[in-house]
């Protein structure tokens, strides 16, 4: 049981698991007559599903609506969204990988009826329709640092000539970021378009 907004008690309803392929989750809680639904999971996933952000008031600000750009990424003003993008590379660029971490509130009467038009939500895929129209609550920044003896061992893997390939499901410019301070990659492997892969 989670502890609710308000001294209510919250029940998880339902959920959606975490998948490689989707890279997202979600978790539905009951709070009061009414459901909340978190989302978390890879930016890029859930943009699509986004319509919009929460300010620190907790107003819902349009993808498209103009906000001031932090300090950190050089003032100025931008889309919401736009902003998102450039947090998003700000972080990849240091090897952090991203979580996107929304919600998404409807009444009980809302999502009994969204159950039903789906099957119930007996399989995961019926649940999937609740990760749609999401607020956007924020974006954190993650990294797990490379062991102590990875650099040495990228090393002396070039000196027998072994060439390392990383593959891995981080944004590619994280993976960039990883590979570069692993030593994989060099400077001026960067901008050559076969260095680094999407799975597309």
């Amino acid at each position: 049981m989670l502890a609710a907004r308000k001294g209510l008690n919250a029940v998880k309803e339902a959920e959606v698991e975490f998948s490689s392929s989707r890279k997202r989750a979600s978790m539905v809680v009951r709070q009061g007559d009414g459901v909340r639904i978190y989302t978390k999971g890879a930016p890029d996933m859930l943009f699509p599903r986004v319509v919009g952000i929460l300010d620190a008031n907790q107003n819902l600000l349009g993808n498209d609506d103009n906000a001031p750009v932090p300090p950190i990424l050089g003032g100025g003003e931008d889309t919401n969204m736009s902003i998102l993008n450039r947090v998003i590379k700000h972080f990849a660029k240091q090897a952090y990988r991203t979580i996107l971490v929304t919600k998404k509130d409807m009444s009980w009467d809302d999502y009994n009826n969204l159950k039903s038009a789906n099957n119930d939500f007996e399989k995961e895929a019926d649940r999937e329709c609740l990760e749609n129209d999401l607020e956007v609550i924020g974006i954190f920044g993650l990294q797990d640092p490379l062991r102590d003896t990875i650099v040495d061992s990228i090393a002396q893997l070039k000196v027998a000539g072994i060439t390392t390939i990383m593959c891995t499901g981080d944004n590619i410019d994280t993976a960039k970021a990883i590979s570069l301070n692993a030593g994989i990659l060099e400077e001026d492997d960067i901008d050559n378009e076969y260095s680094c892969l999407t799975g597309a």
